[in-house]
């Protein structure tokens, strides 16, 4: 997950939050935001939120050209509308259209995220679920050599809690991430196996790793490698 900090707000959202005609409570939360959205509203919130994130998915963190993407509400507009036109409850998610992503060669389970059926149906508990804008949020989770996410050995009862719902809702551990996770992890111990006698190339490796490019970074999955490949890093 991405430790997202927002920073000021775009103008256009700003306006439309401050509308006096629903005092930025809309009735229809859907219906007015889907309007906002058709009216160029997205192309600011696009901008400011992509080197925000590094240009990776606020939860999986996969590139978000992967699958395209969406402008994702981390807690529900339909059932927080005050929060529908707020910026500080905006993120950027994977996947532009569900519908165009699955295909024969995907199980059936692998819509995760802001697609997620459990996310996108509002099916969860807001008090467990771990949002992205949580200081240091990504340090409750572990990522195992496998692929798979799970709880830091370090969370209280409480969290391990919040740790594994968050992980259901999301669908962070469907068997397409897993298999995408553990892939990039196993390729970055080969390199640095590769390179372990040579210590210039092996920290332009690790720069290449972590390091953004022009506000993005290059590789998805970048906590995850992180945990791993630090251990390497002097």
């Amino acid at each position: 997950m991405i430790e997202l900090k927002h920073d000021d707000p775009p103008h256009k959202l700003e306006q439309r939050k401050n509308n006096p005609n629903d005092n930025g409570t809309p009735e229809n939360p859907r219906k007015a935001w889907s309007n906002f959205y058709r009216n160029n509203g997205k192309q600011e919130i696009h901008e400011k939120l992509i080197p925000l994130q590094g240009d990776l998915c606020v939860y999986c963190e996969n590139k978000l050209d992967k699958h395209g993407f969406h402008i994702e509400h981390i807690l529900s507009k339909t059932q927080n509308p005050l929060l529908t036109f707020e910026y500080s409850n905006l993120s950027l998610s994977c996947v532009s259209d569900e519908k165009k992503f699955k295909d024969k060669e995907i199980d059936d389970n692998s819509i995760s995220c802001g697609h997620a059926p459990l996310k996108k149906t509002n099916t969860y508990n807001e008090n467990l679920f771990i949002k992205p804008t949580e200081a240091n949020c990504n340090s409750l989770f572990s990522y195992e050599i496998n692929g798979k996410i799970g709880s830091n050995n370090n969370n209280s009862e409480f969290d391990k809690q919040r740790v594994e719902h968050t992980l259901e809702v999301l669908n962070l551990n469907c068997y397409r991430l897993i298999r995408e996770r553990e892939e990039i992890i196993l390729q970055g111990y080969e390199i640095i196996k590769e390179l372990q006698g040579e210590p210039e190339l092996l920290n332009h490796f690790f720069e290449l790793e972590f390091e953004k490019v022009n506000s993005k970074y290059l590789f998805p999955f970048v906590n995850a490698r992180k945990e791993h490949y630090s251990l390497f890093k002097k």
